[in-house]
């Protein structure tokens, strides 16, 4: 992979090699799992256990990894089967109502966002344990010095697989389970339409239904270009932190974690308290992609320039708040046009799709998946050949762009008990 690393450099006329490595870095970043096209059909809790094992599977190679091809062969088993998070999604997207969407959604970003914040320094403690020192023997089974991070991922990973395999019941048709009844179930004869104005209401749903189907390809679309640039722009902070500011591991972490803990906090404080009750998840959205424009600028001209660590912080605050509501306040924006209960402002109308909920959702995951994987191998290319400054730059405008763009021609939501929109 690193040749043919080298060879794209020189296709598209890059020099120097320290840089390779940032290259290389977006081609593993940019590794797409399928599982999420499959859930509907076989089982949310089915894919997640083999999502499961797939990183079970990785981590073991990676114990096991005496060379670096094997290390590769192992995020890319990792990479193919990552399919955790979006299993989450469409798991509390299937158990919830319109109005507790995207409080439950909240809770897989501050799962996430804790994660992001307490897994750096354990990785960073467990790497610093050589197993070789301790242990000589284990090396003609191609234990390495990094083995420790991964064993200790691995018995986490065992530990949770048992446990959902246990107890995690399957949330596809729940809702469908849960609302059929004896009287549900009566066949009744529909009655015509007596009036002009019964038949027109009559044809409504229809209309709202083709209403629907556009704002969700709109969704679809903003989901797609926003983790493209977003995904693809963090990604490369890691970088930038070594390359720029010469950082450690450890600095590394401190600075993960500040944005994980940001994170959390505006998810838990912010979101769940707010979103669909003070707040549309439409100016959520918003607010969470101005927030990244700016943030993005900060860390490219303002902390790489003459401004050093202390603006490098002040952009990750901003980075957070971007990470703690986009995504999440997105997809419950999505699962709620599927439901019927986002509307524009000449349609009152509470009439949706969400017989087709599942196969939709699925649609809208799956783009925001492919914006995900394309996004890293992007940015990296970019910070390759025009450095961080323009980079970020470029991401800065195009978030920017899409925050404009996105409340120009996506239709307003309707917060919790008003009938108008905003």
């Amino acid at each position: 992979m690193l040749v043919l690393v080298r060879r794209f450099r020189d296709a598209i006329g890059g020099t120097g090699s320290r840089l390779d490595i940032v290259l290389f870095g977006g081609f593993i970043g940019s590794l797409f799992s399928f599982l999420q096209f499959v859930s509907d059909k076989y089982g949310r809790k089915n894919i997640l256990l083999l999502s499961m094992i797939g990183n079970a599977a990785s981590m073991c190679l990676w114990i096991f990894s005496k060379s670096f091809f094997i290390f590769v062969l192992s995020r890319v088993v990792g990479g193919l089967t990552e399919g955790n998070v979006q299993m989450s999604i469409a798991m509390i997207s299937d158990i919830t109502t319109p109005e507790t969407r995207s409080k439950g959604l909240a809770l897989v970003g501050i799962a996430f966002s804790l994660g992001f914040t307490v897994g750096p320094p354990i990785g960073a403690y467990f790497a610093s344990i050589d197993l070789l020192e301790r242990f000589p023997f284990l090396k003609p089974y191609g234990v390495n010095s990094y083995s420790s991070p991964a064993i200790f991922a691995l018995a986490l990973i065992v530990i949770e697989t048992a446990y959902m395999a246990a107890f995690l019941p399957e949330t596809l048709g729940f809702k469908k389970a849960t609302t059929s009844t004896p009287e549900a179930t009566t066949t009744t004869t529909p009655k015509p339409p007596k009036t002009t104005s019964d038949a027109t209401a009559t044809a409504t749903p229809s209309q709202t239904e083709k209403q629907a189907e556009k704002t969700l390809s709109l969704l679809s679309l903003f989901h797609f270009l926003f983790l493209f640039f977003f995904s693809g722009m963090e990604f490369t902070l890691t970088f930038l932190t070594y390359d720029r500011f010469h950082f450690t591991n450890a600095q590394q972490g401190k600075y993960l974690a500040v944005l994980g803990i940001v994170s959390a906090l505006v998810q838990g404080g912010y979101v769940r308290r707010f979103a669909h009750k003070v707040v549309t998840e439409k100016s959520i959205v918003i607010q969470g992609m101005a927030s990244c424009s700016v943030g993005l600028f900060i860390i490219g001209n303002m902390a790489v320039g003459s401004g050093g660590e202390s603006w490098l912080y002040f952009g990750a605050v901003f980075l957070a708040f971007t990470s703690g509501t986009v995504v999440t306040t997105l997809t419950s924006l999505a699962s709620l046009t599927i439901s019927g209960t986002v509307i524009n402002e000449h349609d009152e109308s509470p009439k949706g799709i969400s017989s087709s909920q599942g196969m939709i959702l699925g649609k809208f995951r799956s783009a925001g998946q492919l914006g995900r994987s394309m996004g890293p191998l992007a940015a990296c290319s970019w910070y390759w050949i025009y450095g961080s400054s323009i980079s970020y730059s470029i991401g800065s405008f195009a978030i920017g762009a899409l925050a404009i763009l996105m409340y120009v021609v996506v239709p307003n939501g309707v917060v919790k008990g008003k009938k108008k929109v905003e």
